[in-house]
């Protein structure tokens, strides 16, 4: 590949295929490596910018829908389906991680290597709502805290005792995103409303709180093991939560939809600010709390 930029270049002689639900960024990618270039300069190459192939995830612009069906040869339906654009919704946003995916299902890596699609990453592995992959069902690896190692999630979480209420929660995220948001509750919203930070008494300092989450109410555990990294647990960008804490977060959601009742408990269990924070994702969630319930507290 010349190393000057040339925007009327012909398409590319050479294309990968893309392998099963592969990123588009990380398509983009092999061919860099293919063609021997670096991403940045692939990217100016195909006269996409400056940018990091990673940002065309995320936004995708019609020009460079037309450059890349011109320079690859292929449908444009299908470029667009290998990206996260078409959830856009603020909601949906931040359940997506962006940059380096944060989980790998490692028997379907081995089996891109095996079909020549080596390094591809998939796309389900940015979706910060789910703990098993579901190309082949197995749980998901954390490539942040275990890197290099391929113990799976369901042999590292200190929550393994909530995977089957956890997994019921993997697939309420799932079925609403699949039927369009069109249920009758936010199962995202009430996700953000599990990790509020309230305060709580602990043991031995009563009149020195320690910072606490809503879900921590339903799990008392969670908030021990959760406080040594607090700044990474909060409802306004839930793709900082460490995996390993995603199935007590996805067990609380199956519980609370199991059992719309205790959403009075936690609340009464909410303290200061959170009480604002938890109340406005109930009503996002479409919970109405009783009147006397909401009156009690103002």
């Amino acid at each position: 590949m010349s190393c000057v930029i040339d925007a009327n270049a012909k398409p590319l002689p050479v294309v990968l295929k893309a392998a099963r639900d592969e990123l588009l960024s990380s398509w983009l990618a092999r061919h860099a490596r293919f063609y021997g270039v670096t991403g940045p300069f692939f990217a100016k190459w195909l006269g996409l910018g400056n940018m990091r192939l990673s940002t065309l995830d995320h936004r995708l612009g019609l020009g460079q829908v037309a450059r890349l069906t011109e320079k690859f040869r292929c449908d444009p339906a299908a470029l667009i389906s290998m990206t996260h654009i078409n959830k856009r919704d603020g909601q949906v946003c931040n359940l997506i991680s962006r940059g380096r995916a944060a989980q790998i299902c490692y028997p379907c890596a081995d089996r891109y290597a095996q079909d020549r699609a080596e390094g591809a990453v998939s796309k389900h592995w940015s979706k910060a709502w789910r703990i098993t992959c579901p190309t082949c069902g197995l749980a998901f690896t954390d490539t942040n805290e275990h890197r290099g190692s391929r113990a799976t999630l369901l042999e590292t979480t200190p929550f393994e005792d909530l995977w089957s209420e956890a997994i019921a929660g993997e697939q309420i995220v799932e079925q609403y995103l699949a039927d369009g948001k069109h249920s009758e509750h936010s199962p995202i919203a009430i996700l953000q409303l599990l990790l509020v930070q309230t305060w709580k008494p602990i043991t031995g300092n009563l009149e020195h709180p320690g910072v606490g989450w809503v879900l921590g109410t339903l799990f008392p555990h969670f908030d021990a093991r959760a406080r040594p990294i607090k700044r990474r647990v909060t409802h306004t960008a839930m793709t900082t939560l460490p995996i390993e804490f995603r199935p007590a977060l996805l067990a609380g959601l199956a519980r609370v939809l199991a059992n719309p009742a205790v959403l009075q408990d936690l609340r009464r269990a909410t303290l200061l600010r959170g009480q604002r924070n938890f109340d406005k994702f109930c009503r996002e969630a479409k919970f109405e709390l009783p009147q006397a319930e909401r009156l009690s507290h103002q």
